[in-house]
């Protein structure tokens, strides 16, 4: 578990000077590791007593080269075999301030939790950034509305309202002022009019929320707030602004998943320190349990036996032949009972579930640093 080699590869460095704006160089690091389960964290921070790959912020000054305008703005590890990683590193120069209060090339000075300015990063207040992202996910089951039908010779197909056989599938929605609202709480199995799932399933769209918490520290993030890297809250839990005791965002027990830290190490007036990012998605639609549909070619011939038995019977149609299509199940190994109910889901937990307010103290970041740093409410 230790770096045993850090060299520059002469053929991917290059430079590139644009009219106004300085000279952007990339220089490439050959960084090689004794253990195969070295990961980029230790590559960023590979140093093998003669060279090390540069922090950021840190100027141009390669070989003999030196342009104390250039700053690295990136460090990017990429493996090239199990024991070897390429890093490129990206020098440039430092972007316009965006406040002329602030350093050149540097954020202007934070506000401390008593909304002072501060000149020290790790005295800044922790930053909360709400942000939406697509996501995509196979639609298995949702609010029946009814049946859309075309007839010869008529451009519209008109809509009716009403179940497929027998008063199945239930209609899940109630129209107001024409407008159809669909319960999908209350939802049933989408499937075809003979009640067989459709396969494969159709693909719906939606948003996630993204919560980024940000904050400055004086060492790496704490090892023990890395045991809840992927996993999902146990508990509700509110996400409050310390100042103002506002709630920024609420997550449903089992909504939000932590998704991971980023962090970097930086120099800001003279201070060095950590920029921490923990990354937690928010499923407010589905959320992070899932729920299958049972469903499948065949049934137990005995509801004792376990699944991963021999003792499985392929389900026939009226001619005695297997099926084709998968059917609905009933959540024991048999066909599913119409006349009963309309669907069974099976439901699984495939992330650890950890009470996430024992990590965010009352859903405070501000807090949540503090107790870090030993301060006490």
């Amino acid at each position: 578990m230790a770096v045993t080699s850090v060299k520059i590869l002469h053929s991917g460095w290059t430079g590139t000077e644009t009219a106004g704006s300085g000279i952007t160089f990339n220089v490439v690091y050959q960084v090689e590791v004794d253990d195969r389960n070295d990961g980029p964290l230790t590559i960023i921070n590979a140093d093998d007593g003669t060279n090390r790959i540069p922090m950021p912020n840190e100027s141009y000054n390669v070989g003999n080269d030196v342009d104390a305008f250039a700053f690295v703005k990136s460090v990017s590890p990429a493996p090239v075999s199990e024991k070897v990683w390429n890093v490129t590193v990206t020098y440039g120069p430092l972007e316009p301030p965006e406040s002329p209060d602030g350093p050149n090339g540097q954020e202007p000075d934070g506000l401390d939790p008593d909304d002072q300015p501060t000149d020290d990063p790790t005295d800044e207040y922790v930053k909360i950034k709400i942000s939406s992202m697509l996501a995509s996910r196979a639609a298995t089951w949702g609010g029946y509305l009814g049946q859309r039908r075309f007839q010869v010779g008529k451009e519209l197909g008109e809509f009716i309202a009403e179940p497929i056989k027998g008063g199945k599938p239930k209609l899940g929605s109630h129209i107001a002022a024409g407008i159809h609202f669909c319960e999908l709480m209350d939802g049933v199995p989408i499937t075809n009019s003979v009640f067989t799932p459709f396969d494969p399933p159709y693909e719906v769209d939606y948003s996630r929320l993204r919560l980024t918490i940000s904050m400055n520290l004086a060492v790496a993030v704490p090892k023990e707030w890395l045991y809840y890297i992927n996993t999902v809250n146990s508990e509700p839990i509110d996400i409050i602004e310390d100042h103002t005791k506002s709630v920024i965002v609420h997550i449903p027990a089992y909504m939000g998943r932590c998704m991971g830290f980023s962090y970097d190490r930086r120099i800001k007036n003279g201070n060095l320190f950590w920029a921490v990012d923990i990354e937690i998605l928010i499923d407010p639609l589905f959320g992070w349990r899932p729920e299958f549909l049972d469903k499948g070619y065949c049934e137990d011939s005995n509801l004792l036996t376990s699944t991963g038995a021999t003792q499985k019977n392929n389900i026939k149609d009226a001619d005695g032949v297997p099926l084709a299509e998968p059917v609905l199940l009933d959540g024991h190994g048999q066909q599913l009972e119409l006349e009963d109910m309309d669907a069974v889901y099976l439901a699984y937990a495939v992330y650890p579930e950890l009470d996430w307010n024992r990590w965010i103290p009352a859903g405070n970041p501000e807090k949540m640093k503090r107790a870090f740093l030993g301060i006490v409410d």
